[in-house]
């Protein structure tokens, strides 16, 4: 029998509470430009991925600087009625202009709706390979990247709602200076018109001003818009001030060396405004999502518990029958026939039942736990958009060797997608959809149920990846 030491406890726990504790932690606001990213904290920028080994069990958001994106707002009346028409037409634009290698550039899509119930859409698209290495490095050391955007989208949240007069004046524009990158969004009617990233002259406020002169020209679309100018890395020597004309406020000093956390800070984005995000398109979780992980862990606890204690009772059992058999030897003077089990008064049927609880209990605590649910989160962490999938129950019979997964998805894709990546694993076979419904009341999206059977000597703790189809 194996003592409870030998079950990998402190394994187990370290990587799956590493990844529990950054699923609950407050995010850290991160700022990425060039450099790498950088926090409040930071004396220097970083690479995400040596800020992430520092910061395991963590959770990151993070804004991208307008030196690293490129910015498109579709004509009215184009026929983008869904996310992949959206898409495949800002990654043939961003081709056409910035090359082949821009059509795998990550996007970031947005779409508003207008008072007229029009709508208005567009795309950010962050330059190279940085996305897919944040979401690899932030997989690597168990750190939840929880929101990856635009620095224009989270600032036009802020103003918007520390300035509702100006969000809502017919007319209003938005100037985000990062040195010599210039990011003009100018609004009508709360909603965005033209999205156009500019370039000045010299990173002086001299050049800004001048910029902004011609931005805000009579037969310019700015023309007697009430325009805010925030942002940083421009020369000290003369200062843009809220008076150099009508209808220009300056939030903050345009001579910092970075940006402030606070300027990105949204407690509730307002869902009139773009949400622009390269993690995909924001699915906001149901109110049952935090009781119900609460009530999972409590019978996850309880579980553990009561294979312990039966454990404990298995043990005090068999102990004390040693002992009523070593008193009947003495007492008989006939120690050969003492070999016969004594049960204490039990009925048969009792006693067997309590053996196999005892045994499904030994079962249990000798299961590769560690690899086993490595496989099930990384069966669901495959390339669907963030938020897609949630877990929401697994049942396991040890002597079976059966597993019952429970989970809520927003696509059947997505379930299908994890049947198919288990299914090609060695320790797994009999992957079974059996159950695909609506989620009840308070739930959104559809729920599934999926049933397999495990072969636990080939569970590795790395799930494999799938072949690729047609020998591609």
């Amino acid at each position: 029998m194996n003592s409870p030491a030998s079950f990998p406890f402190n394994r187990f726990f370290g990587k799956f509470g590493r990844r529990l504790s950054a699923r609950l932690a407050t995010p850290q606001a991160l700022f990425l430009d060039a450099d790498g990213v950088s926090s409040a904290d930071d004396a220097k920028p970083l690479l995400f991925a040596d800020w992430c080994r520092a910061h395991p069990g963590e959770a990151a958001q993070i804004t991208v600087s307008a030196q690293l994106l490129h910015e498109l707002v579709c004509e009215p009346g184009l026929p983008l009625d869904d996310e992949a028409a959206l898409q495949a037409y800002a990654r043939q634009l961003f081709g056409h202009y910035f090359g082949a290698a821009a059509k795998s550039w990550p996007l970031a899509t947005w779409r508003v709706a207008g008072k007229d119930k029009s709508e208005q859409c567009g795309a950010s698209a962050l330059h190279g390979a940085a996305g897919a290495a944040l979401q690899a490095a932030a997989y690597q050391f168990d750190v939840s990247l929880r929101s990856v955007q635009p620095a224009w989208a989270p600032l036009l949240q802020r103003l918007a709602q520390q300035q509702p007069a100006w969000g809502g004046a017919p007319t209003a524009a938005l100037a985000w200076v990062e040195g010599q990158v210039l990011t003009w969004l100018l609004l009508q009617d709360g909603r965005p018109q033209v999205l156009r990233q500019l370039r000045l002259s010299a990173a002086t406020q001299a050049a800004l001003a001048e910029t902004l002169r011609e931005l805000c020209a009579p037969g310019e679309a700015g023309h007697q818009a009430k325009v805010l100018v925030a942002g940083y890395g421009l020369d000290a020597a003369t200062l843009l001030e809220s008076n150099s004309w009508p209808g220009l406020q300056v939030l903050n000093r345009l001579d910092a060396r970075r940006p402030e956390p606070a300027w990105f800070d949204v407690a509730a984005p307002l869902r009139t405004l773009p949400e622009a995000d390269f993690l995909g398109v924001r699915h906001h979780a149901s109110a049952l999502a935090w009781p119900l992980l609460g009530l999972g862990l409590l019978a996850l606890l309880a579980t553990a518990w009561s294979g312990f204690d039966g454990r404990q009772q298995l043990q005090q059992a068999t102990q004390r029958k040693a002992e009523l058999q070593a008193e009947l030897r003495q007492a008989s003077g006939a120690p050969k026939l003492a070999a016969a089990p004594i049960r204490a008064g039990l009925p048969k049927s009792a006693e067997l039942e309590q053996q196999r609880s005892a045994a499904e209990v030994q079962a249990l605590l000798r299961q590769p736990w560690e690899a086993l649910l490595s496989h099930v989160e990384q069966a669901g962490a495959g390339p669907q958009p963030a938020g897609s999938l949630s877990w929401l129950a697994l049942d396991f019979s040890a002597a079976r060797q059966e597993l019952r997964l429970e989970g809520l998805v927003q696509d059947k894709s997505v379930a299908l997608a994890v049947v198919d990546r288990l299914a090609a694993a060695p320790a797994w076979r009999q992957v079974v959809l059996s159950r695909f419904s609506n989620a009840e009341q308070g739930l959104a999206g559809q729920r599934f149920e999926l049933s397999a059977k495990l072969r636990p000597s080939l569970l590795t703790l790395e799930l494999a990846e799938l072949p690729p189809k047609d020998g591609k």
